[in-house]
Protein backbone atom coordinates (compact mmCIF):
# COMPACT_ATOMS: atom_id res chain seq x y z
CA UNK A 1 0.00 0.00 0.00
CA UNK A 2 1.34 3.40 -0.99
CA UNK A 3 -0.24 6.36 0.78
CA UNK A 4 -1.88 8.80 -1.60
CA UNK A 5 -3.52 6.33 -3.96
CA UNK A 6 -6.22 3.74 -3.68
CA UNK A 7 -5.14 0.23 -4.55
CA UNK A 8 -7.33 -2.84 -4.94
CA UNK A 9 -7.77 -4.59 -1.60
CA UNK A 10 -5.58 -7.57 -0.96
CA UNK A 11 -7.24 -10.92 -1.45
CA UNK A 12 -8.73 -12.12 1.83
CA UNK A 13 -10.19 -15.46 2.81
CA UNK A 14 -13.74 -15.73 1.55
CA UNK A 15 -14.98 -17.10 4.87
CA UNK A 16 -18.01 -15.35 6.25
CA UNK A 17 -19.89 -15.81 9.50
CA UNK A 18 -23.67 -16.20 9.84
CA UNK A 19 -25.41 -12.80 10.17
CA UNK A 20 -26.45 -13.52 13.75
CA UNK A 21 -22.83 -14.20 14.70
CA UNK A 22 -21.81 -10.85 13.20
CA UNK A 23 -24.70 -9.14 15.02
CA UNK A 24 -23.58 -10.71 18.30
CA UNK A 25 -20.07 -9.39 17.70
CA UNK A 26 -21.28 -5.87 16.91
CA UNK A 27 -23.76 -5.81 19.78
CA UNK A 28 -21.03 -7.03 22.13
CA UNK A 29 -19.42 -3.60 21.90
CA UNK A 30 -22.28 -2.41 24.15
CA UNK A 31 -22.64 -3.19 27.86
CA UNK A 32 -26.16 -4.42 27.11
CA UNK A 33 -26.15 -6.39 23.84
CA UNK A 34 -29.84 -7.20 24.25
CA UNK A 35 -30.65 -3.49 24.26
CA UNK A 36 -28.80 -3.17 20.94
CA UNK A 37 -30.82 -6.01 19.45
CA UNK A 38 -34.07 -4.41 20.65
CA UNK A 39 -33.08 -1.08 19.04
CA UNK A 40 -32.23 -2.82 15.77
CA UNK A 41 -35.58 -4.62 15.81
CA UNK A 42 -37.49 -1.45 16.68
CA UNK A 43 -35.87 1.19 14.46
CA UNK A 44 -33.06 -0.50 12.52
CA UNK A 45 -30.36 1.58 14.25
CA UNK A 46 -28.52 1.30 17.56
CA UNK A 47 -25.94 3.49 19.27
CA UNK A 48 -22.73 1.57 19.92
CA UNK A 49 -19.78 2.81 21.97
CA UNK A 50 -16.52 3.09 20.09
CA UNK A 51 -13.03 2.28 21.27
CA UNK A 52 -13.44 -1.28 22.47
CA UNK A 53 -14.16 -3.47 19.46
CA UNK A 54 -13.62 -0.87 16.77
CA UNK A 55 -13.12 2.82 16.05
CA UNK A 56 -14.71 4.85 13.25
CA UNK A 57 -13.19 7.33 10.81
CA UNK A 58 -15.51 10.06 9.56
CA UNK A 59 -14.96 10.86 5.86
CA UNK A 60 -16.90 13.60 4.02
CA UNK A 61 -18.82 12.32 1.03
CA UNK A 62 -17.03 14.58 -1.45
CA UNK A 63 -13.67 13.09 -0.46
CA UNK A 64 -14.93 9.53 -0.93
CA UNK A 65 -16.63 10.31 -4.24
CA UNK A 66 -13.56 12.09 -5.59
CA UNK A 67 -11.31 9.20 -4.60
CA UNK A 68 -13.36 6.33 -5.98
CA UNK A 69 -14.76 8.08 -9.05
CA UNK A 70 -17.22 5.76 -10.73
CA UNK A 71 -16.49 2.98 -8.24
CA UNK A 72 -18.55 2.32 -5.16
CA UNK A 73 -17.03 2.96 -1.75
CA UNK A 74 -17.28 -0.77 -1.14
CA UNK A 75 -14.81 -1.33 -4.01
CA UNK A 76 -12.26 1.04 -2.47
CA UNK A 77 -12.28 -0.20 1.13
CA UNK A 78 -12.40 -3.87 1.94
CA UNK A 79 -14.28 -3.55 5.20
CA UNK A 80 -17.47 -2.27 6.82
CA UNK A 81 -18.55 1.24 5.82
CA UNK A 82 -21.66 3.13 6.96
CA UNK A 83 -23.23 5.98 5.00
CA UNK A 84 -25.14 8.65 6.92
CA UNK A 85 -27.34 10.88 4.77
CA UNK A 86 -28.98 12.77 7.62
CA UNK A 87 -26.19 14.69 9.36
CA UNK A 88 -23.14 16.69 8.26
CA UNK A 89 -24.15 16.21 4.63
CA UNK A 90 -23.25 12.94 2.87
CA UNK A 91 -20.84 11.26 5.30
CA UNK A 92 -19.12 7.90 5.40
CA UNK A 93 -17.95 6.07 8.51
CA UNK A 94 -15.21 3.48 8.00
CA UNK A 95 -14.94 1.01 10.88
CA UNK A 96 -11.30 0.33 11.74
CA UNK A 97 -9.42 -1.45 14.54
CA UNK A 98 -8.73 0.70 17.60
CA UNK A 99 -5.96 3.23 16.87
CA UNK A 100 -3.75 4.79 19.54
CA UNK A 101 -2.51 7.41 17.06
CA UNK A 102 -4.37 8.80 14.07
CA UNK A 103 -2.71 11.17 11.58
CA UNK A 104 -6.04 12.63 10.48
CA UNK A 105 -7.46 16.10 11.09
CA UNK A 106 -10.74 17.78 12.00
CA UNK A 107 -12.19 16.93 8.58
CA UNK A 108 -11.43 13.21 8.87
CA UNK A 109 -11.32 12.49 12.62
CA UNK A 110 -11.02 9.14 14.31
CA UNK A 111 -13.84 8.56 16.78
CA UNK A 112 -12.98 6.29 19.68
CA UNK A 113 -13.47 6.04 23.46
CA UNK A 114 -16.23 8.26 24.82
CA UNK A 115 -18.09 8.41 21.49
CA UNK A 116 -21.14 6.54 20.22
CA UNK A 117 -21.92 5.76 16.60
CA UNK A 118 -25.28 4.95 15.05
CA UNK A 119 -24.81 1.44 13.63
CA UNK A 120 -27.58 0.02 11.42
CA UNK A 121 -28.82 -3.53 11.55
CA UNK A 122 -27.17 -5.72 8.93
CA UNK A 123 -30.36 -5.71 6.85
CA UNK A 124 -30.28 -1.90 6.42
CA UNK A 125 -28.35 -1.47 3.18
CA UNK A 126 -30.05 1.58 1.66
CA UNK A 127 -31.62 4.96 2.53
CA UNK A 128 -33.36 6.66 4.20
CA UNK A 129 -31.16 7.33 7.18
CA UNK A 130 -27.92 5.57 8.02
CA UNK A 131 -27.19 2.39 6.09
CA UNK A 132 -24.40 -0.04 5.36
CA UNK A 133 -22.41 0.53 2.17
CA UNK A 134 -20.52 -2.63 3.06
CA UNK A 135 -21.52 -4.88 5.94
CA UNK A 136 -18.94 -6.78 8.00
CA UNK A 137 -18.70 -10.28 6.52
CA UNK A 138 -17.46 -11.88 9.70
CA UNK A 139 -16.52 -11.09 13.28
CA UNK A 140 -13.51 -8.77 13.54
CA UNK A 141 -13.86 -7.80 9.84
CA UNK A 142 -12.77 -4.15 9.72
CA UNK A 143 -11.21 -1.72 7.25
CA UNK A 144 -7.44 -1.42 7.32
CA UNK A 145 -6.44 1.99 8.68
CA UNK A 146 -3.78 2.41 5.99
CA UNK A 147 -6.40 1.84 3.26
CA UNK A 148 -8.63 4.51 4.80
CA UNK A 149 -5.73 6.97 4.94
CA UNK A 150 -4.88 6.20 1.32
CA UNK A 151 -8.46 6.83 0.22
CA UNK A 152 -8.52 10.16 2.09
CA UNK A 153 -5.22 11.25 0.51
CA UNK A 154 -6.42 10.26 -2.95
CA UNK A 155 -9.71 12.14 -2.51
CA UNK A 156 -7.91 15.29 -1.44
CA UNK A 157 -5.55 15.10 -4.39
CA UNK A 158 -8.45 14.67 -6.81
CA UNK A 159 -10.42 17.53 -5.25
CA UNK A 160 -7.38 19.84 -5.49
CA UNK A 161 -6.99 18.92 -9.15
CA UNK A 162 -10.68 19.50 -9.77
CA UNK A 163 -10.56 22.93 -8.12
CA UNK A 164 -7.46 23.84 -10.14
CA UNK A 165 -9.14 22.71 -13.35
CA UNK A 166 -12.31 24.64 -12.56
CA UNK A 167 -10.31 27.79 -11.88
CA UNK A 168 -8.43 27.36 -15.17
CA UNK A 169 -11.67 26.79 -17.05
CA UNK A 170 -13.19 29.91 -15.52
CA UNK A 171 -10.16 31.95 -16.59
CA UNK A 172 -10.51 30.51 -20.11
CA UNK A 173 -14.20 31.45 -20.22
CA UNK A 174 -13.40 34.97 -19.08
CA UNK A 175 -11.02 35.26 -22.03
CA UNK A 176 -13.95 34.49 -24.35
CA UNK A 177 -16.11 37.35 -23.13
CA UNK A 178 -17.01 39.67 -26.01
CA UNK A 179 -15.94 43.33 -25.84
CA UNK A 180 -18.48 45.28 -23.74
CA UNK A 181 -18.83 48.01 -26.39
CA UNK A 182 -20.34 45.41 -28.76
CA UNK A 183 -23.10 44.41 -26.32
CA UNK A 184 -26.56 45.69 -25.54
CA UNK A 185 -27.57 47.11 -22.17
CA UNK A 186 -29.33 43.82 -21.32
CA UNK A 187 -26.11 41.93 -21.96
CA UNK A 188 -24.09 44.39 -19.88
CA UNK A 189 -26.50 44.17 -16.95
CA UNK A 190 -26.70 40.38 -17.02
CA UNK A 191 -30.34 40.25 -18.05
CA UNK A 192 -29.32 38.41 -21.23
CA UNK A 193 -26.66 35.75 -21.77
CA UNK A 194 -23.40 37.43 -22.68
CA UNK A 195 -22.92 34.95 -25.56
CA UNK A 196 -26.47 34.77 -26.93
CA UNK A 197 -29.86 36.41 -26.59
CA UNK A 198 -31.32 34.09 -23.95
CA UNK A 199 -33.13 36.05 -21.27
CA UNK A 200 -31.82 35.27 -17.77
CA UNK A 201 -33.18 35.37 -14.26
CA UNK A 202 -31.48 34.69 -10.94
CA UNK A 203 -32.63 31.09 -11.29
CA UNK A 204 -31.61 30.52 -14.94
CA UNK A 205 -28.27 32.37 -14.98
CA UNK A 206 -25.84 29.43 -14.89
CA UNK A 207 -22.57 31.37 -14.76
CA UNK A 208 -22.17 34.74 -13.12
CA UNK A 209 -18.87 36.55 -13.68
CA UNK A 210 -19.78 39.13 -11.06
CA UNK A 211 -18.95 42.79 -11.46
CA UNK A 212 -16.17 43.54 -13.93
CA UNK A 213 -14.62 46.99 -14.16
CA UNK A 214 -12.49 46.77 -17.29
CA UNK A 215 -12.85 48.43 -19.72
CA UNK A 216 -16.05 49.60 -18.02
CA UNK A 217 -18.38 48.51 -15.21
CA UNK A 218 -20.54 45.56 -16.32
CA UNK A 219 -22.12 42.35 -15.01
CA UNK A 220 -21.84 39.52 -17.54
CA UNK A 221 -23.82 36.32 -16.98
CA UNK A 222 -24.32 33.26 -19.18
CA UNK A 223 -26.87 30.52 -19.83
CA UNK A 224 -26.01 26.88 -19.29
CA UNK A 225 -25.85 25.75 -22.96
CA UNK A 226 -23.33 28.47 -23.86
CA UNK A 227 -21.31 27.78 -20.71
CA UNK A 228 -21.24 24.02 -21.24
CA UNK A 229 -19.99 24.29 -24.84
CA UNK A 230 -17.18 26.65 -23.93
CA UNK A 231 -16.27 24.80 -20.71
CA UNK A 232 -15.98 21.49 -22.56
CA UNK A 233 -13.75 23.12 -25.13
CA UNK A 234 -11.57 24.65 -22.41
CA UNK A 235 -11.23 21.33 -20.54
CA UNK A 236 -10.22 19.55 -23.75
CA UNK A 237 -7.58 22.17 -24.40
CA UNK A 238 -6.26 21.82 -20.83
CA UNK A 239 -6.02 18.04 -21.13
CA UNK A 240 -4.26 18.25 -24.46
CA UNK A 241 -1.89 20.90 -23.11
CA UNK A 242 -0.85 18.62 -20.23
CA UNK A 243 -0.10 15.61 -22.42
Amino acid sequence: MHYGRVTPPAALPSRSDPPDAVRDWLAGAHASPEQVRREWARCGLALLPLGSRFDAVRIPGDLVHAAVGSLAASDALDGPVIHDVRTLGPTYWALVPHQDDWPGDTETPLLSHGTYLGVPDLTVVGPPGSFWVTTPRRRHHLCRAEDVLALIACGRRELRQERMTNAEVLRALAQELPPPDTLSDDHLRGRTCVWCDTQLTAATAYLDFGQLTEPRRWFPRACRPCTDVRADRARTALVEGRQ
